[in-house]
């Protein structure tokens, strides 16, 4: 499946711009419309404040098509009042986008965004989730970390990683992290990874058993030591963002790290 729509929440901070510049890259490799998406929740009265709220906030999408980056792709541009970003899918338009693609802040912030915004995005969105950490002026991605536990349910899922690994083609490095809470025979591993490669012909790839402490630790520590682009992994909706595989990631760990991740829910 192409991806045709990119959805990018954005609230006009450093953050924001960091995930459409990704988008910006993204849509021209794919020929991708990218939609802007400014929610603010308002009251319903006629105050003046709002008034002059909403102009500012008009004033301010019409500048983003004039970023260098933006320039030649197609945009459009929502300001959507009176929603929460919980309700964003309910814009049958917003429902149908391929990608998602959200910035967080840095440590100091990051507990505000992802720990909000980001986090409900992913836990209730019905397609992939990109999260940008930081400034990439020239977005790609040659080395992917798959984690995963390598169940049925995330053999089948990877398929909605497909239109991302099809525009880069990266090679993919499947692992499954092995902890002394959540200690896995690589026998049953192997046959579990064996199963996944049955139903998924990869063209590039490594496959690992890695031992650490906790899940979210081996998991970044592996993709640090093979200086991975960008690490893909299944979420659960009800638990959100930081339930993966075996275990969560903590928001400690994922907030120290600058890797792009990349989620579908469960």
């Amino acid at each position: 499946m192409a991806i045709k729509n990119i959805l990018v929440p954005y609230d006009f901070s450093d953050c924001a711009t960091d995930a459409l510049r990704v988008a910006a890259k993204i849509a021209r490799l794919t020929g991708a419309c990218i939609d802007v998406v400014h929610v603010y929740e308002q009251p319903t009265d006629f105050h003046p404040g709002n008034q002059r709220l909403r102009d500012s906030i008009d004033e301010q999408l019409e500048r983003v098509p004039a970023l260098p980056f933006l320039r030649g792709i197609e945009l459009r541009k929502f300001m959507l009042r009176q929603l929460s970003i919980t309700e964003i899918f309910k814009n049958d338009r917003l429902a149908k986008s391929d990608l998602v693609v959200m910035g967080s802040h840095g440590a100091r912030g990051f507990r505000g965004v992802v720990g909000s915004n980001t986090q409900k995005v992913v836990r209730i969105a019905p397609m992939p989730v990109l999260v940008i950490k930081h400034q990439i002026d020239d977005f790609t991605v040659n080395d992917l970390v798959y984690a995963s536990n390598f169940t049925e349910t995330d053999i089948m899922k990877f398929d909605a990683f497909l239109p991302v690994l099809e525009i880069f083609d990266p090679k993919v490095h499947l692992v499954k992290v092995n902890t002394p809470k959540a200690f896995e025979r690589s026998e049953d591993t192997y046959k579990a990874i064996d199963r996944f490669l049955q139903r998924h012909e990869l063209r590039k790839f490594t496959s690992t058993i890695y031992n650490d402490l906790s899940i979210e630790e081996g998991i970044l520590n592996f993709a640090r030591g093979i200086d991975a682009d960008m690490i893909a992994m299944a979420t659960h909706g009800r638990t959100g963002f930081f339930q993966v595989v075996n275990g969560s990631l903590t928001e400690d760990i994922v907030n120290h790290t600058t890797f792009p991740v990349l989620s579908v829910k469960l």
